[in-house]
């Protein structure tokens, strides 16, 4: 109890839209705004991975939402953490083991109530899982969901094949749907950058709220500055005051900070995404290069 009381104290809240503070109501809202878009599901998922301290209260939330979801949106949340999943293992374990507690009863029920459509989504999610080690030997417990006739999944498969259109749950979430699939397995560095760019624009409004925030907390303390020699030396009671408000700005400029990482970590994937982009284009014209000088040596 004493430890949830200190993870609530230090964890900054505040309103506002997007953002850069960890609150449940928050994430709820990012969740019910969920789309099967690629750009939609990255940017959610970046929020998560930045986040990830929270894990198990990221975890827990999701798992509300999920259950009180339409089949459609269910199908966006299962996207959602393996997209989380994937891109967190690097930076630590935490999603990994929360996800673990809750993933396999609710991929059961799903399987065996989401009908046919629902059933590839969870098996193509299984056999992504298993051959990427992301749950370690433990994925191999969740081929159990499957039962004795897993849903084919060949080559032709639209469901089963990430560089195709998914065969999805209804006609909208077909259309929207695709590029998820295709994020399963094969990363398109076009598509990286635009979810990339679009995290930036999403967080220019927080930033320029950040900054906003800032100036008005250094305002504050300037003038109670002039407050301080005489709480010290007058009034033990306007002394606590002046503590209790300066531990308030002091919550205030923590949240700043976090928005503004939040900010500046968006702005370090696009510059990645595009030097990456760059090296790539550079390693096809060197590789053309050799075919090029022969052509004009023939000439």
């Amino acid at each position: 109890m004493a430890a949830a009381k200190a993870d609530a104290k230090a964890e900054p809240t505040g309103g506002g839209g997007g953002g850069g503070s960890f609150t449940e109501e928050r994430l709820s809202e990012k969740l019910n705004k969920l789309s099967s878009s690629a750009a939609s599901i990255q940017t959610l998922s970046n929020w998560c991975i930045f986040h990830r301290k929270r894990a198990r209260r990221v975890v827990d939330t999701w798992q509300r939402q999920f259950n009180n979801a339409t089949t459609d949106k269910k199908v966006s949340f299962l996207y959602l953490s393996n997209d989380i999943l994937q891109n967190s293992k690097r930076k630590g374990g935490e999603f990994v083991n929360e996800f673990w507690r809750v993933l396999p009863g609710l991929l059961k029920d799903f399987y065996e109530n989401g009908g046919q459509d629902g059933k590839k989504v969870v098996a193509r999610l299984i056999g992504i899982w298993d051959e990427r080690k992301v749950f370690g030997t433990r994925s191999e417990s969740l081929k159990d969901i499957l039962g004795d006739n897993p849903p084919a999944l060949n080559n032709n498969s639209t469901t089963s094949n990430p560089t195709s259109k998914p065969s999805s749950v209804s006609k909208s979430s077909q259309r929207d749907s695709s590029p998820i699939i295709k994020k399963l397995t094969v990363s398109g560095m076009p598509e990286k950058i635009i979810t990339a760019y679009q995290s930036v624009l999403d967080q220019y409004f927080d930033e320029d709220t950040a900054l906003n925030k800032c100036k008005i907390t250094v305002g504050v303390l300037e003038k109670m500055n002039k407050d301080v020699d005489e709480a010290c030396t007058n009034d033990i009671q306007q002394a606590l005051s002046l503590i209790s408000n300066l531990q308030e700005q002091e919550a205030i400029l923590k949240q700043c900070i976090e928005q503004l990482e939040s900010v500046d970590a968006a702005r370090i994937t696009l510059i990645s995404n595009l030097k990456e982009a760059l090296s790539e284009e550079g390693k096809k014209v060197g590789a053309s290069s050799p075919s090029v000088a022969s052509c004009s040596s023939r000439g």
